[in-house]
C-alpha cells in the first residue's frame, strides 16, 4: 500500500476547505436575497382554502363560528319580464364549503334588495313582502311574516330590520295627488313579531321615501335609526328619527337648518354610534366635517375637520377614508373616544375611486379592488372588470397580500373576517364575487389569514 506523505495531503483539504466555506457563503447569501425580494413582493398572492361554485351572492353574507349563510339568486339571466326573482338561502359549512341545507324563499322584484340578518340563534332572510326565519342546523322553517298586501308597482324590500324576534317594516301610503300629478305619500313605520302587531309610528314630516339617497336606515342593538327627507319652498331638508324598538319610543330627532350651505354626505350606524359627514365650501376652499353622535342620545361626542367618510370602527379606533377629488386611498385613524387625530396612511389600489366595501379587522384593512379592460367606446358595462381583495397594513399601508384575481366578476359585499373554531388565534376572510357574463360561474371563496 503507497502512503501519502502528510505535506502532500494538507493542500488537498485546504482547497476542500475553502470551497465549502465559499459555497455555504454563497448559499447564504443568495437565501438572504430571496427572502429579502419576497419580503418587499407587493404581489403576495395566497391560494383559497376552498371555493364554492355556482352561488351569486345578493346580499351580504353572515358567518358563525360554524357556518356560512348566502341568499343565492338562481336563473337570473332567464328571466321573463315581469316574472319575480326566486332565490335561495343557503347554509354552508365554514371549514369546508360543503352545503348544509338550502331553503327556496319567496321570488322578489328585481329592485328589491334582499337582507340577511341574524338575530337570537334565526336566519332570517327579507322579501319584498315580508321575512322568513330558519333554524341555524337544519334549516327548518321556524317564522314567517308577511306585511299587508300591496297592490303598487315597484315594491322594494320594506324590512328595516329585526331585533329580539322583532321586525321592523317601513311603507309609504299614498295620500292624494297635485296639481302636478304627482302623487304625496306619508310614511309609516311597523313593529310586528310572530304573535301580533307591536306599534306603529308616522313620521311627521316625509315625502314618502325612506333614507337620504345612499343613507339606510339600520337597526342596531335595539334601536333604530331611520333618516328621511322633506321637500320644503326653501329646499329639501334631511332629518333623522332614532326610535327605541320594542317600545317604538322616538327616543330623538334631527333636522338640518334650511340655511346650512353644509350638505349631509353620510352617514353611518357603528356600534352605538352615528357618524355623519357634511361637505361643503368656505370662502377659500372645500371643508368637511366629521361628527360622532351618541345613538341613544343624539349628543354630540366629538368632531373632526376632514373631508371624508367613517368606513370602520374597532374598539378604540377610528378609520376614517380621506377624499381628495372623490377618489385616492388616503386614510386617517381617530380616537374612538375623543376624536384625537391618532396617525394617517395611503394604500395603493388599481381602482382609485372610494372603496365602497372594505372590512378592517387585526391590523389590517380589507378592500375590493378592479381592474377594468376592453371599455367600448368608454361604456363601462361593455367592459372585463377583474376583482380581487387585498389586505394592507392599517399603520403603514402596505400590502401584505391578496386574493388571486377573479375575471369578469364583480365583489358587491364587504368580506367577512371570522374565527376558526377549533384555533381562536387564527382568523378566515371570506367574501362573494358575482360573475357578470351570461355564461360563468360566480362564487364563495375562503381563505385563510397568514
Amino acid at each position: 500500500m503507497k502512503v501519502i506523505p502528510s505535506k502532500l495531503k494538507l493542500p488537498y483539504s485546504q482547497k476542500l476547505i475553502n470551497f465549502g466555506k465559499y459555497f455555504l457563503i454563497s448559499l447564504v447569501l443568495l437565501l438572504g436575497l430571496h427572502l429579502a425580494a419576497n419580503a418587499n413582493n407587493s404581489e403576495v398572492i395566497i391560494q383559497p382554502e376552498w371555493t364554492a361554485n355556482n352561488l351569486q351572492a345578493s346580499a351580504k353574507p353572515i358567518a358563525t363560528d360554524k357556518q356560512l349563510f348566502i341568499i343565492n339568486q338562481l336563473k337570473f339571466n332567464e328571466l321573463k319580464i315581469g316574472e319575480g326573482i326566486p332565490s335561495e338561502l343557503v347554509a354552508l359549512d365554514i371549514t369546508s364549503g360543503k352545503i348544509l341545507w338550502k331553503q327556496k324563499l319567496p321570488p322578489s322584484q328585481a329592485i328589491a334588495r334582499h337582507q340577511l340578518i341574524l338575530d337570537n340563534g334565526t336566519i332570517y332572510a327579507s322579501h319584498a313582502n315580508g321575512i322568513v326565519g330558519f333554524d341555524l342546523e337544519t334549516g327548518s322553517p321556524k317564522i314567517s311574516l308577511k306585511y299587508p298586501e300591496d297592490d303598487r308597482d315597484g315594491i322594494r324590500d320594506r324590512t328595516l330590520g329585526i331585533s329580539q324576534d322583532i321586525a321592523v317594516y317601513g311603507d309609504s301610503i299614498p295620500i292624494d295627488r297635485n296639481n302636478s300629478g304627482r302623487t304625496s305619500y306619508q310614511t309609516k313605520i311597523f313593529a310586528i313579531n310572530k304573535e301580533k302587531p307591536l306599534w306603529s309610528y308616522q313620521l311627521p314630516k316625509t315625502n314618502g321615501l325612506i333614507g337620504i339617497s345612499a343613507i339606510q336606515p339600520v337597526m342596531q342593538n335595539g334601536t333604530l335609526f331611520l333618516p328621511s327627507f322633506h321637500d320644503t319652498s326653501k329646499g329639501r331638508l334631511e332629518q333623522f328619527t332614532v326610535m327605541d324598538v320594542r317600545s317604538g319610543k322616538v327616543l330623538w330627532a334631527w333636522e338640518t337648518s334650511s340655511r346650512d350651505p353644509n350638505a349631509l354626505w353620510d352617514a353611518d350606524v357603528l356600534g352605538d354610534t352615528i357618524y355623519t359627514s357634511v361637505f361643503g365650501f368656505s370662502k377659500t376652499q372645500p371643508l368637511g366635517r366629521i361628527r360622532a353622535i351618541d345613538l341613544q342620545t343624539g349628543k354630540e361626542k366629538w368632531s373632526y375637520t376632514i373631508t371624508g367618510k367613517v368606513k370602520a370602527v374597532s374598539d378604540r379606533e377610528v378609520l376614517v377614508w380621506q377624499s381628495k377629488g372623490n377618489s385616492g386611498g388616503n386614510f386617517v385613524v381617530l380616537d374612538k373616544e375623543t376624536g384625537r387625530f391618532l396617525r394617517r396612511f395611503t394604500v395603493t389600489r388599481t381602482y382609485e375611486k372610494e372603496p365602497q366595501h372594505l372590512t378592517w379587522a387585526d391590523g389590517r384593512v380589507y378592500i375590493d379592488d378592479m381592474e377594468i379592460k376592453n371599455v367600448t367606446l368608454g361604456f363601462y358595462g361593455s367592459a372585463d372588470n377583474n376583482s380581487w381583495i387585498s389586505a394592507f397594513d392599517d399603520k403603514t399601508g402596505k400590502l401584505v397580500w391578496r386574493t388571486p384575481t377573479l375575471m369578469n366578476s364583480h365583489i358587491y359585499y364587504p368580506p367577512v373576517v371570522s374565527a376558526v373554531a377549533d384555533n381562536p388565534e387564527k382568523k378566515r376572510l371570506i367574501f362573494a364575487s358575482n360573475f357578470l357574463r351570461t355564461e360563468g360561474s360566480s362564487k364563495v371563496q375562503s381563505f385563510l389569514i397568514p
